[in-house]
């Protein structure tokens, strides 16, 4: 094994706009911040090239430590097709994502591939302690607060000034029935009856390739609006800033940024109280839902062998909403700003400063 110098090669989808890639490019400012040298290998994907990551301490070199951002999954293949980026580094670590409670023993030789297993929450945590004997450290990433512009989303939506906005926002390629927007479709429908003056708003993401007739459960209303075109940080803050409340009837989440970035915005978050993001969610700065577990179907998840999820209670979304739409005027929640803070690159960076220098030596 050669020598290489002391720093971390990030591998993963860096020029994509997904989550993933924001998990690679928020780890790349955590290093930047500390003033840790890393070198950056951009995976592809259909959407590569859109983000243009910038930072000082970027470097060309090869460094000792190697972190895959990435599923399990994808590093398996990754590694079939690159083979190098295995062999070469002195130090393996998957940065692995998995929204499931317990981890398939078909895939278990993805896990083989890495020296250390790093992810997000403590439930990610869980299901990798129960099928391999690696270091499993639970590390956060930060979330990178950005300005906002001065776009006024609900003059573009013909929203007035003085209605209630619960905002919603996933991903057609992500998985459906577990970011559950029909859930959040429901419970709006329950609670909207009746009033003119509430309005739903649904950030669809990567929109363009799906076929219209695999949309067709989302309905034709007049107080959901439907917003599908790609948004830049500052934009994306505004939105953020336009609504009242985020509402997420997810059943499950490996960490769930948007819920931390509408608690960085002050909003009422409103979420079912299951998996990652039950490390930052609580009463004080939340609204939890109830649920009741449900068997994951072959078609939910990708890689699914007879896994289950939390079903939230629609029931407790409706009364919720109820709850704040009684409560004017609608102020920013400082509890939530002060939870969201937890999760900004200095704060991450003091924390993990001392963990992230030891594989410097």
């Amino acid at each position: 094994m050669r020598s290489l110098p002391a720093g971390f090669n990030l591998i993963g989808y860096a020029t994509s706009p997904t989550g993933l890639g924001e998990d690679l490019r928020s780890f790349a400012a955590l290093l930047n911040t500390l003033e840790i040298p890393f070198s950056i290998t951009d995976i592809p994907t259909d959407s590569s090239g859109k983000i243009k990551p910038q930072f000082k301490y970027l470097s060309v070199d090869d460094f000792a430590n190697s972190v895959f951002f990435m599923s399990p999954m994808e590093c398996l293949n990754l590694a079939q097709h690159h083979p190098k980026l295995f062999s070469e580094p002195n130090l393996k670590i998957g940065y692995f994502l998995w929204e499931l409670p317990d981890f398939p023993d078909e895939y278990l030789p993805a896990l083989d591939l890495v020296d250390q297993i790093w992810c997000p929450s403590k439930f990610v945590q869980q299901a990798f302690f129960e099928k391999s004997p690696k270091l499993v450290l639970v590390i956060p990433l930060p979330v990178i607060e950005h300005p906002a512009n001065q776009q006024n989303f609900r003059q573009e939506l013909n929203i007035s000034e003085d209605a209630f906005v619960s905002l919603f926002m996933f991903d057609l390629h992500s998985t459906l029935n577990r970011k559950n927007p029909q859930g959040v479709i429901e419970a709006f429908l329950q609670f909207s009856k009746g009033k003119d003056d509430v309005f739903l708003i649904l950030k669809i993401n990567r929109w363009e390739n799906v076929a219209r007739s695999q949309l067709r459960w989302l309905p034709k209303h007049p107080q959901i609006k439907l917003l599908t075109k790609t948004l830049d940080t500052p934009a994306l803050a505004s939105l953020y800033q336009s609504a009242n409340a985020y509402l997420s009837l997810h059943r499950s989440e490996g960490f769930g940024r948007t819920l931390v970035e509408a608690l960085q915005h002050g909003l009422s978050v409103i979420a079912t109280n299951y998996s990652g993001p039950a490390d930052f969610l609580h009463e004080n700065n939340a609204k939890i839902l109830g649920w009741l577990p449900q068997s994951v179907l072959k078609d939910d998840y990708p890689f699914n062998q007879l896994s289950i999820w939390a079903n939230p209670m629609i029931e407790d979304a409706v009364a919720a909403l109820e709850d704040l739409y009684q409560a004017p005027p609608y102020q920013r929640s400082n509890s939530a700003i002060e939870s969201g803070r937890a999760f900004s690159v200095e704060n991450l960076a003091a924390k993990y400063e001392p963990i992230l220098r030891s594989y410097l030596r």
